[in-house]
């Protein structure tokens, strides 16, 4: 049966075809009846013919059987929804993509290429790293005991780039991200001191693991700087039924607002004047909020409200965050979890491997043997790295070439060391695929969805002294 054009989309793209302008669209070279090419964007479709946009702004209504099997088999995975966010909300950034889904957002802060936020601890601020390679969140001990956490006896074990060490379980009355609350957990503690150089100051109060995040559906984002949030996941949840939510859903496509008095609305803006914003919250009920009251972030989100982001919420609700972010052309990776550890194929010098994400690693680090086997030039054991369990020796070694799908990274000198110190079982990865490489390709981690997300940014190229032709 011939499917119709829905009446949102005519209404979408009758201005551009009114006013021919096709500015923004990302054409397609199709290859026509007689194997003319035909430049143009799909417009709707149905069982038997496909109807284009022509760069003139005419359409073209084609036969599906006049295509190419290529050219079918693009038809067969296009998608409404998608069509209208690229010609219509292509603009939004990844930051407001994900608040308009009930995400909370944090500025994190990188000190070399490691990434840090803040939180609380039983109520005491602390300086929280970003830790993917670290399946359970850590607590630095004096930072347990300042905020009156029971630290128990040390009598469990932890594994870092070093070796082990000694942690011991702590019961946590609360721990909070924002508006992500947690109560009554056991989280284990330890020195994070043990194993810098001489001399150096612990830098971090406590780890956020791959445990906290997963669990809050994180979303990691290098271009932006920041760490996404879902805090109705946490042990205070405010909005019933997020848990088993799918993208898309009513109740997961609201914002949170603040005020300045620390009251708190999970909701979407439906109209704003300069002077006050009329949210519709979750379950229906409208309220209307002075912008002045408003925080900083949330006042500088109604004022750049527009009528896109409304739009997108309207047609584009279904659409994932690995849907989004690929129409931004990144490349993504369906990671594997073993335990809370995610890991991704790739090659190592043309040869197929497996890294570990770490984005707590500051650098990238392969395993010694790893190295020498698929090909690094390895050097001395003339220097150290530094972690959990204290320090080990390690080599500058040069990767010739590391590939994580389209993307290549070329003679890139890291360290190797034995990553597989203090444990009896063999290693199923290579190394550590770290802060550095994923900041350089802009990664974005989500844990809802299993997936890394990689692009490549072409290099600038130097401008030519003339003098020097």
């Amino acid at each position: 049966m011939k499917r119709t054009l829905a009446l949102s989309l005519l209404l979408a793209l009758s201005p551009l075809t009114r006013a021919q302008d096709t500015a923004g669209i990302e054409y397609r070279d199709f290859t026509g009846p007689g194997g003319a090419p035909i430049s143009a964007v799909v417009v709707d479709k149905n069982d038997t013919q496909v109807i284009l946009l022509l760069k003139t702004g005419k359409r073209t209504t084609v036969p599906l059987d006049k295509l190419s099997d290529k050219d079918r088999e693009y038809i067969s995975s296009w998608n409404k929804e998608k069509a209208v966010f690229l010609q219509k909300c292509k603009n939004l950034s990844i930051r407001q993509l994900l608040e308009l889904r009930g995400y909370e957002s944090f500025v994190f802060r990188f000190e070399s290429n490691s990434i840090y936020i803040d939180g609380k601890l039983n109520g005491t601020p602390g300086k929280f790293l970003i830790d993917t390679g670290a399946g359970t969140s850590l607590l630095h001990i004096p930072f347990a005991k300042t905020a009156n956490c029971e630290v128990g006896p040390m009598d469990e074990k932890i594994y870092g780039v070093a070796g082990d060490a000694p942690a011991g379980w702590t019961d946590v009355p609360t721990i909070s991200f924002g508006e992500s609350v947690f109560k009554g957990r056991k989280i284990l503690a330890t020195d994070l001191g043990n194993g810098l150089p001489e001399g150096a100051k612990v830098n971090k109060d406590a780890i956020l693991g791959a445990d906290i995040m997963s669990q809050l559906d994180a979303v990691i984002s290098y271009p932006e700087r920041r760490i996404f949030l879902r805090p109705d996941k946490s042990d205070e949840a405010a909005v019933e039924g997020v848990g088993n939510a799918q993208e898309g859903d009513e109740n997961v496509t609201f914002r949170i607002f603040k005020t300045k008095d620390n009251q708190t609305y999970r909701g979407k803006v439906t109209s704003k004047t300069p002077t006050v914003a009329t949210l519709t919250l979750v379950g229906g009920k409208t309220v209307q909020v002075p912008v002045s009251k408003l925080v900083p972030a949330d006042a500088e989100f109604v004022s750049n409200w527009t009528e896109a982001g409304a739009f997108f919420l309207q047609h584009c609700q279904s659409l994932t965050v690995q849907e989004l972010l690929e129409l931004r052309k990144y490349q993504s990776f369906e990671y594997e979890r073993r335990g809370n550890h995610i890991f991704v194929d790739g090659t190592l010098n043309d040869n197929a491997v497996t890294y570990m994400i770490d984005t707590g690693a500051d650098g990238t680090c392969l395993h010694l043997a790893a190295a020498e086997k698929n090909g690094c030039d390895v050097g001395p054991l003339d220097q150290w790295v530094y972690g959990i369990g204290g320090k080990a020796p390690a080599a500058v070694t040069t990767i010739h070439k590391l590939t994580m799908g389209d993307a290549v990274l070329t003679n890139r000198k890291i360290l190797a060391t034995d990553l597989n110190r203090g444990r009896d079982d063999e290693m199923d990865h290579v190394g550590l695929f770290g802060a550095d490489f994923m900041r350089e390709l802009e990664a974005v981690i989500t844990y809802r969805e299993n997936r890394i997300f990689l692009i490549q940014r072409a290099m600038p190229v130097a401008p030519v002294d003339p003098k020097k032709r």
